[in-house]
């Protein structure tokens, strides 16, 4: 499930590998974290997804990432590369739990109820925490496009 997740997120046989053992090595680290709130393979899902999200951020190969995002997300108003490196450059300003909740509702097209799941907070905060964080990028996108 670990390395279907990791291979899924980083498109990479490779690098998902690599990932997997990040992700146990991160969990027989910090292990004494979890709450026991939801499922062990929710954690490790969650886990997975964050690191993998985390690697993301630091390849110069994630464009396509960034279409995937634009395109799931209905974002009419992401334009062009510019615009949706402004989107990814908003995103990585924002917590990890918003970073995941974005990802899995708009790239994953996870449903609320399912992105509450993972993340472990109510179907109405991961609502406003997702439509919070679009409304933000849809604003600063309008305002960059009015800069010349």
């Amino acid at each position: 499930m670990v390395h279907r997740r990791c291979r899924a997120i980083l498109g990479a046989e490779e690098a998902a590998l690599d990932a997997v053992q990040d992700v146990f090595l991160r969990v027989v680290e910090k292990g004494h974290l979890f709450r026991g709130d939801s499922a062990p393979s929710t954690w490790l899902y969650a886990t997975a997804t964050l690191l993998c999200l985390q690697r993301l951020r630091n390849r110069a190969s994630h464009e396509g990432k960034l279409r995937l995002f634009a395109a799931a997300s209905g974002a009419a108003y992401v334009n062009g590369p510019d615009d949706r490196l402004l989107v990814m450059r908003l995103l990585d300003h924002q917590p990890e739990e918003v970073r995941l909740m974005v990802y899995l509702r708009c790239v994953d097209e996870m449903t609320m109820d399912e992105v509450a799941e993972i993340v472990g907070y109510s179907r109405k905060t991961v609502s406003q925490k997702v439509s919070d964080f679009l409304t933000a990028a849809r604003a600063q996108l309008q305002m960059s496009e009015a800069t010349p």
